[in-house]
């Protein structure tokens, strides 16, 4: 039947062909050098994306890189080879304040924080009526690492609910014995374990992952006191979102795509067996502990940039002092100078128009202009 197709025809046919085997051809609109910390299973839309195959599909080639903070913002803002860190957002500030030309261009995940104290001792800080018991909360003694997530949104709770910024300032006073902090997470645990500290402010997965270990209690998710604020964010430089634009826009159509198989295993038990063994075999963590973290309510995985919940962060840091500490006058930044949604809106519109009947990827649409 080829015979019978006149030569031009089929002289199209093969280059119709030829072209999109070249679009998928892995690299092809090249190669993004991408933070994976070792372990981290926080980055599971990157970690289906890439061993499910997506990036390949998509035509971009993604190196994983083990970097993180403030090291991965350097090699970024220079001439390192890192092109994206996927991983945290008060790093971010801190190198903004520092002068780096930073843009976030996507999501990693919302909430994602804890608040914790010794076993059986959670229930008298907790309120039906306000999540957390204010009062006990003030009285007590704190704990957590500077700039501790959680505690910024807690913090920004507590303003809201009416208690006044002096009263917060003299609990944050290192000297009042009101508050102690630590150089990493499980020297947070253990204090709450030894009894120097009533309350400690942890990223979610590590309040479960010690709570065995040491004894410990969650009072309440920080998602409870701010729903969906931001956590990790995907952060690039102008200058290589520019030299890049492509690649980029590649590797978040690949995103948005493993995302959507990341929700269908929310219903579906044999995506779900899938997207759990597949993290499993990259992190080398237990798959009980895994399922729990993807699926049991440790965190919310997120591909927008959210730039309105991005605001509304910066706001929170602002009230804590983080800003202040990172150089970073509120009075005048414009913290939207530093996000740049085109290249998501781009991969986004362009699974959309791709996909007429795909329903996750119009509403996805729909929560990007709430969002943005």
């Amino acid at each position: 039947m080829i015979k019978k197709i006149s030569g031009l025809i089929l002289a199209l046919v093969i280059a119709l062909g030829a072209l999109a085997g070249t679009a998928l051809a892995d690299g092809e609109k090249g190669t993004l050098y991408v933070s994976f910390p070792t372990g981290n299973i926080r980055i599971a839309i990157n970690i289906l994306a890439q061993q499910l195959g997506y990036f390949a599909e998509e035509g971009v080639k993604v190196e994983e890189v083990n970097l993180g903070g403030m090291d991965a913002l350097t090699a970024i803002n220079g001439d390192g080879n890192l092109d994206l860190l996927t991983t945290g957002f008060v790093p971010d500030l801190q190198a903004i304040g520092n002068g780096y030309d930073l843009v976030i261009i996507g999501g990693t995940a919302v909430e994602g924080g804890a608040i914790i104290a010794k076993e059986g001792e959670a229930a008298k800080f907790r309120d039906d009526s306000t999540i957390i018991n204010i009062d006990a909360v003030l009285n007590a003694r704190l704990g957590f690492k500077r700039n501790e997530a959680s505690w910024v949104i807690t913090r920004q709770y507590l303003l809201d609910s009416g208690v006044s910024a002096d009263q917060i300032a003299a609990i944050e006073d290192e000297a009042s014995g009101n508050v102690s902090f630590y150089a990493d997470d499980t020297a947070v645990a253990q204090a709450v374990q030894k009894g120097e500290i009533d309350l400690g402010f942890l990223p979610l997965e590590y309040a479960l992952l010690y709570a065995d270990a040491y004894g410990l209690e969650t009072v309440t998710a920080a998602g409870t006191l701010q729903e969906n604020y931001v956590c990790c964010r995907e952060t690039t430089s102008a200058a290589r979102l520019a030299e890049k634009e492509e690649a980029f826009t590649a590797y978040l159509r690949a995103r948005i795509r493993a995302f959507e198989y990341y929700k269908a295993g929310e219903t579906d038990e044999e995506i779900r067996a899938n997207v759990v063994s597949t993290v499993v075999k990259w992190s080398g963590k237990e798959p009980d502990y895994v399922e729990t973290y993807l699926y049991g309510g440790v965190t919310k995985y997120a591909v927008d940039p959210n730039t309105k919940g991005i605001i509304k962060y910066v706001e929170a840091a602002n009230n804590s002092g983080l800003l202040k500490s990172a150089a970073i006058d509120y009075s005048t930044y414009d913290i939207t100078a530093n996000v740049n949604t085109g290249a998501y809106l781009n991969a986004l519109t362009s699974l959309v128009e791709g996909n007429p009947e795909n329903a996750f990827y119009a509403e996805l649409l729909a929560a990007y202009q709430e969002a943005n």
